[in-house]
C-alpha cells in the first residue's frame, strides 16, 4: 500500500496519478485545479482542536482515532487506497497547513506517525510540484554512487 499526504495547494495533486482524500473538517473554497473524491471526516480533527498547542492538539488526536479504533481507521483507509489502486492512481490525504514552513504543523503528519506505530507502513508527504521543477538532476556518478550504497543493505 501506497499512501502519502499533502496539503490541498500542492499543485503536484494537479497530475493524473492521484487520488486525493480530504480528512480535514472544511473542504478548500479556493480552486484546486484537481477533484478532491472523498472527504473522509474518520480522520479530521475535532472542532475544539483546532486552537490546541501542539502537544495537547497530538495527544487530543490520538485520542480520538483510538475512540474510532484502529482496525476500524485502517479498514477505512484500506477501502480508499482499493478505490485508488482500482483508478491506477496513489492515494493522498489532505489537509490545509504548508509544513514547508518551520512554524507549520498538522494532523496529517501525526495520523501519518500514528499509521506507522499501528502497521508498521511509512506514509510519506508528497513533495510539492514547485519542489520538483527546482530539483537539480543528480550527476550520473553520484546516482551510480547512491545506487552502489544502497546494494550494500
Amino acid at each position: 500500500m501506497a499512501i502519502m499526504t499533502s496539503r490541498y495547494g500542492n499543485k503536484e495533486l494537479r497530475n493524473d496519478g492521484y487520488y486525493p482524500v480530504g480528512i480535514s473538517l472544511g473542504k478548500p473554497k479556493f480552486q484546486t485545479g484537481y477533484e478532491i473524491r472523498e472527504q473522509c471526516y474518520a480522520l479530521a480533527p475535532k472542532g475544539n482542536m483546532l486552537k490546541m498547542a501542539y502537544e495537547p492538539y497530538r495527544e487530543a488526536y490520538f485520542k480520538k482515532l483510538e475512540e474510532i479504533g484502529a482496525d476500524k481507521i485502517i479498514g477505512i483507509v484500506q477501502r480508499m487506497d482499493e478505490r485508488a489502486q482500482e483508478e491506477g492512481k496513489t492515494l493522498v490525504l489532505l489537509c490545509f497547513e504548508d509544513i514547508r514552513k518551520p512554524d507549520q504543523w498538522c494532523h496529517r503528519t501525526l495520523f501519518a506517525e500514528w499509521w506507522q506505530n499501528k502497521t508498521g507502513e511509512v506514509i510519506s508527504e508528497l513533495e510539492e510540484a514547485d519542489a520538483k521543477a527546482k530539483k537539480p538532476e543528480a550527476p550520473a556518478e553520484a546516482q551510480q554512487s547512491i545506487i552502489n550504497q544502497m546494494s550494500l543493505f
